[in-house]
């Protein structure tokens, strides 16, 4: 076993072996531990890479709610295992002021002192996400309502989130529906004039899908 590996490894049987983690799976083709709550899944992944000499680490924390994106699989250009491992909704340290990227030396030497930062920080950041996003209705109140009321942007890339947000506005918020898909139908608009490539799968069935889900997704 290389020394990467080797390293890698350790990391993440120090984590799994943490009480915190008891009810949590390993899904080590993903570097992702998994626990189901309810219609929701919630992740920690821990992707890494190296550079001269160290293990580098970057933290990913998510939420997958079901409801939001089983209805989407037949639509979706994405392998169905793509789609699963995706969360709806994710951040990382930065989200929670902290450094981005954690390095680690193969040769352990900082091992004890890095484990023991990155341990505690993962389990603090993943509760105070976990309690963020722990409904539709929080998720839908941080980050979907400020669009309507004009306090955040609508991402510029990518398609998933086009009918993530609609399925949560539709399911949680009814009476904002209409608006909130008018916004969205417009960026839909102006990111197709400028040839996003995700866009372009979807864009010619694009009142399709969304009556697809409009008929068919109840809470």
């Amino acid at each position: 076993k290389n020394m990467e590996q080797k390293l890698f490894d350790t990391i993440i049987s120090d984590i799994k072996n943490d009480s915190f983690f008891t009810e949590y799976k390993y899904k080590k083709s993903e570097n992702m531990l998994y626990h189901r709550e309810g219609n929701s899944t919630l992740f920690v992944e821990l992707d890494h890479w190296q550079d001269y000499g160290e293990c580098i680490i970057y933290i990913i924390y998510g939420r997958r709610f079901d409801i939001l994106t089983k209805w989407f699989e037949k639509f979706s250009f994405k392998s169905l295992r793509d789609q699963r491992n995706n969360p709806d909704v994710m951040c990382d340290n930065t989200y929670f002021g902290q450094e981005e990227y954690i390095y680690f030396d193969y040769r352990f030497s900082d091992y004890k002192v890095k484990m023991g930062k990155m341990l505690p920080m993962i389990k603090e950041n993943l509760t105070s996400f976990a309690r963020k996003y722990s409904t539709m209705e929080d998720y839908y109140k941080e980050d979907v309502l400020p669009i309507i009321t004009n306090e955040r942007e609508l991402p510029d890339v990518g398609a998933d989130w086009i009918f993530i947000y609609l399925t949560l506005g539709y399911l949680v918020d009814r009476e904002n529906y209409n608006i909130l898909k008018k916004i969205i139908l417009e960026r839909v608009e102006w990111m197709h004039s400028r040839g996003e490539p995700n866009i372009e799968h979807y864009y010619s069935k694009m009142e399709e899908i969304i009556t697809y889900m409009e008929k068919n997704v109840k809470l």
